[in-house]
């Protein structure tokens, strides 16, 4: 009888063993991905990344899709001050968002994960920020420079500028030719802000001395007035105006009016980013694979795409489910899901491991960012904006002309920007 007894309890124990640990093994989670409200492509991709990896993992992942883009910083930034901070989410564009959510505080930090690798080098570059990366790049790049209609150019007998000179003397010859060089869109607005967002890139990085003037920019210590590249920018802009290089109806000119006459023709170029060739595409599918990409030029060469890249996803060091988040997105980056999501959204993508169809010109920009062109923005690069309304600015430049007027509001708001966001040196 002992020893029977002894064989059932030992029996018990062990069951009461396995339940324990059964009862130990974590269950399924319930993770919520907090992103914008960008439209149908976007929230389609994200379902079925997520479905994917629902059936794998065992897990269930939800899209909240917050619509008023306007206030989505705040919100995120609100959900972190009242200890609610979202598992896994989607964020703006910039290294300056880590100062916005205290990333030390609050993020997952990537830089060790094997998930980089794929990055291409100028976005890479761009999110690491003192040897830490917080968000990991999701999405296309964009480029901002000249986009032009090829027919148009074969037609008169140019090719791509090679400097600035260059540049302005096709503009010549083709407003000889009859046909207006350039399509503004004045009316819009936003649009006339490219060209000398561009033209930073081109004519005022290379001239405060790259990374070094940024920094200085970036804790105050020169000043936007101060930097007669700037002033230069504008000058060359209006100069085109004076030239006649512009639509006539600069004052009416809509983007939508700008897409028409590059598509067909009726104007040869547009300082436009690569966004523009899915709206065309859709209007004139058979013009679209004629619009090329080429930089603005400098003076001295052909210059470089100024590009703009995508958002990030970014975890909450902070979060009820770290570690399934971070399952999640090492998922996400897999060759698989990023296929998923770029044929949904195509475009020049920031990973090296996916194919992706891309229009003419963005290929034309694809090519440039392989062969180690490019660089990221200047206006990004900086923790306090030129200013906030910058589109409505530059649009009430073209008409009026006025330079100073233009970058002394450039230079007080962006003065003013600092100090509301209590930057060191402001």
């Amino acid at each position: 009888m002992r020893k029977r007894f002894g064989f059932v309890a030992i029996l018990a124990i062990f069951a009461a063993l396995v339940m324990t640990l059964a009862g130990c093994k974590p269950g399924p989670v319930k993770l919520t991905f907090t992103t914008l409200g960008n439209g149908d492509p976007e929230a389609k991709a994200f379902d079925e990344i997520f479905a994917n990896y629902n059936k794998q993992s065992g897990n269930t992942v939800t899209q909240q899709i917050l619509p008023d883009v306007n206030e989505y910083e705040n919100i995120i930034k609100t959900r972190f001050a009242t200890n609610d901070p979202p598992d896994i989410f989607y964020f703006f564009t910039g290294a300056n968002e880590n100062t916005t959510l205290q990333a030390d505080k609050n993020l997952v930090d990537f830089s060790k994960e094997d998930l980089l690798k794929n990055l291409s080098t100028a976005v890479r570059g761009f999110y690491t920020v003192n040897g830490k990366i917080y968000g990991i790049p999701w999405g296309t790049y964009n480029a901002m420079g000249v986009l032009y209609n090829k027919d148009v150019f074969a037609k008169v007998g140019v090719q791509p500028p090679k400097n600035y000179a260059d540049f302005l003397a096709i503009c010549d010859k083709i407003k000889k030719a009859g046909i207006t060089p350039i399509y503004e869109a004045g009316k819009t607005g936003w649009p006339v802000q490219i060209f000398s967002l561009a033209g930073f890139q081109t004519f005022v990085l290379p001239s405060i001395g790259g990374a070094d003037g940024v920094a200085k920019l970036g804790a105050n210590q020169l000043r936007i007035k101060d930097i007669p590249a700037i002033k230069d920018v504008f000058e060359r802009e209006y100069a085109l105006k004076t030239k006649g290089y512009y639509n006539k109806d600069l004052a009416a000119g809509t983007y939508e009016l700008q897409q028409d006459a590059l598509a067909t023709g009726k104007a040869a170029m547009a300082f436009q980013a690569d966004w523009m060739l899915p709206s065309i595409a859709a209007k004139y599918p058979d013009a679209v694979d004629k619009i090329g990409f080429f930089s603005l030029p400098s003076d001295n060469d052909p210059g470089l795409p100024s590009l703009y890249p995508p958002k990030q996803i970014m975890v909450s060091s902070k979060g009820k489910h770290v570690d399934a988040a971070l399952a999640l997105l090492r998922f996400m980056t897999t060759a698989d899901s990023l296929q998923v999501w770029y044929a949904h959204n195509p475009g020049i993508p920031v990973y090296t491991n996916v194919q992706t169809k891309l229009f003419a010109g963005q290929q034309d920009i694809y090519n440039l960012i392989k062969a180690g062109q490019g660089a990221i923005n200047i206006q990004l690069l900086l923790p306090s904006n030129y200013v906030p309304d910058y589109d409505k600015v530059t649009q009430a430049f073209i008409m009026s002309g006025d330079v100073d007027k233009t970058i002394q509001q450039m230079d007080s708001s962006y003065i003013q920007q600092g100090k509301d966001k209590k930057i060191p040196g402001f």
